[in-house]
């Protein structure tokens, strides 16, 4: 059996759902904007977190060090200010924060506002990572992005101004993208941005995406494996150069800034997941195996499941194999 510590790090998930269009490459929980009631909103995902800190006690898991919080979606920026606002409040009353939370939120080029950066950083957010995803038009319009490279790099350059820790996403390999013209943007993007670290991710067909229908019709292609491997390689070259350390399969960060939340994941550490379709998993001090909490994925279920008291679609217990499993092979995408 694996040792487990059973002093684990906490970390805590929010998803938000709604994006201002949906992207023919994503196959997250991702619906497009709705109406909604944010005192709704509010109280639901208050009673989620009423219900982790049972859970937490239930399973004697130490509450007292949540080092990192993660906004996720869905574009969490497109979230009203007092919604996560209360979510930090509420989350702080029940938890307490480490001294050095992490407070990540995900943000579209294309729905920042130059002020709501700064009302972000007022309620407490101290990470924002953002969904540049091409530095070409084409390619940008292609992943059916509503923002340009211009937009984008407006966006970055405001965000430096208001916070110490930037992440930035990006989508490469894509068929029929030479290498060249991908590395010299990326080169270009580098120098002219100060940035702490950097999410790669090669352009992938996911079952359910329009990409992957328009595949199956023969409409959409995708470059070979061996190509893919050549973009990989000089990308981390790059990255390298620029003293960017490759600590995840996909992520790279300065010293000292990879992202604490996604290191708890990975590192099989407790987290909780409040929000339509997110998953936590805790270490369970009376068996030592996992625990795993799984929310209705659908906004409007979730949010009549959760209104007036919290309910999960589905509890899973783990037993010793399925979690020595579980923690070798997320710890294998670690570099």
């Amino acid at each position: 059996m694996l040792i487990k510590d059973k002093n684990k790090l906490l970390s805590l998930y929010i998803h938000w759902p709604y994006c201002e269009s949906k992207c023919p490459y994503c196959d997250f929980n991702s619906h497009v904007n709705e109406t909604f009631d944010s005192k709704q909103w509010i109280k639901a995902y208050t009673n989620q977190l009423l219900e982790m800190k049972e859970q937490l006690l239930n399973h004697n898991v130490n509450f007292n060090n949540l080092n990192a919080i993660f906004f996720g979606g869905g574009t969490p920026s497109l979230m009203p200010l007092e919604i996560i606002d209360s979510i930090l409040r509420t989350a702080s009353n029940l938890f307490g924060f480490a001294e050095n939370v992490e407070i990540s939120l995900e943000a579209n080029p294309s729905s920042y506002e130059k002020d709501k950066f700064y009302d972000l950083k007022e309620i407490g957010i101290n990470r924002l990572s953002i969904g540049v995803q091409s530095l070409n038009d084409a390619n940008l319009k292609l992943l059916g992005r509503l923002h340009n490279t211009e937009d984008a790099q407006v966006a970055v350059e405001h965000a430096n101004k208001t916070f110490n820790n930037i992440s930035v996403d990006l989508i490469y390999a894509f068929h029929g993208q030479k290498i060249i013209d991908w590395t010299n943007e990326l080169k270009i993007f580098l120098r002219k941005n100060n940035l702490q670290h950097i999410s790669l991710y090669q352009l992938t067909v996911e079952e359910g995406t329009k990409f992957f229908t328009n595949y199956k019709k023969g409409l959409f292609n995708i470059i070979d494996d061996d190509k893919a491997a050549d973009f990989y390689e000089v990308s981390n070259e790059i990255l390298n150069d620029q003293n960017f350390i490759k600590y995840e399969i996909s992520n790279h960060a300065k010293h000292g800034f990879q992202c604490k939340h996604n290191l708890n994941y990975w590192n099989s550490q407790n987290w909780m997941g409040i929000g339509p379709g997110a998953y936590g998993r805790l270490w369970s001090s009376k068996s030592n195996n996992r625990v795993e909490y799984q929310n209705y994925k659908n906004p409007r279920t979730w949010l009549s499941k959760n209104i007036y008291k919290s309910e999960f679609e589905k509890t899973n217990f783990f037993n010793e194999a399925t979690s020595d499993i579980d923690t070798l092979t997320m710890g294998l995408r670690l570099s």
